[in-house]
């Protein structure tokens, strides 16, 4: 096989190096696409997380066999249980029985 010949690499270093119109294109092109090789992987990333919390806050867990499904089933898909929803058994409780009382102690240092 033939090697390439020196001149041309000679060529394409004194294009990037020297401040011509084709060097400062080889440079922004290169910007360019490491650019576009660094932020799409993120924005993928991102994209594909947001995506999978949105999925995670739409799903429901069996509280009798422990199955996965989407909330908006009232029946476990797997063993027939009954759903009962959070918000529902929350909305029962009056507000006395769900505050916390704190006490304060002193710590000896």
């Amino acid at each position: 096989m033939n090697k390439p010949s020196s001149l041309i690499w000679m060529v394409f270093i004194l294009l990037i190096i020297l401040p011509t119109p084709a060097g400062k294109f080889i440079i922004d092109l290169a910007g360019g696409i490491f650019l576009i090789i660094t932020i799409i992987p993120l924005v993928l990333g991102g994209v594909g997380w947001f995506t999978w919390k949105r999925i995670q806050s739409k799903v429901q867990n069996c509280e009798a066999c422990g199955s996965t499904f989407l909330n908006s089933q009232m029946i476990c898909p797997i063993c027939g249980t009954p759903i009962t929803k959070n918000a529902d058994i929350l909305e029962n409780i009056p507000a006395s029985a769900a505050t916390i009382d704190i006490k304060s102690e002193e710590l000896d240092l």
